[in-house]
């Protein structure tokens, strides 16, 4: 969409140095970040992740489909081991969530 209408909007120094801030904490520009929260009154936006973060996710993930694939392989086997990594695939699947 070609934005081409200007806003003007009155705001102290301290206020814009934290709605500047915000947009940014949130991944957005400044304009973007103003227009969502004047239209939906918030902002959902998560920041873009660093390719650290990112090859974290895909192990995460991957240790969780493993750990998925263990359980299921030794459910029948010994039920307190079941529960060890039913606790293991839960705390893995916390962190995961945190990332994203």
């Amino acid at each position: 969409m070609n934005k081409t209408k200007n806003i003007i909007l009155r705001c102290s120094v301290g206020e814009k140095k934290i709605i500047q801030q915000l947009a940014k904490k949130s991944g957005l520009t400044l304009s973007e970040y103003c227009r969502r929260q004047a239209i939906h009154g918030e902002v959902k936006a998560i920041p873009a992740l660093s390719q650290h973060e990112i090859e974290y996710f895909r192990m995460l993930k991957t240790y969780s489909t493993h750990f998925n694939r263990i359980s299921s392989l030794v459910r029948k086997k010994d039920p307190a081991l079941v529960e060890d990594i039913r606790q293991l695939v839960s705390e893995l699947t916390r962190l995961q969530q945190r990332i994203v």
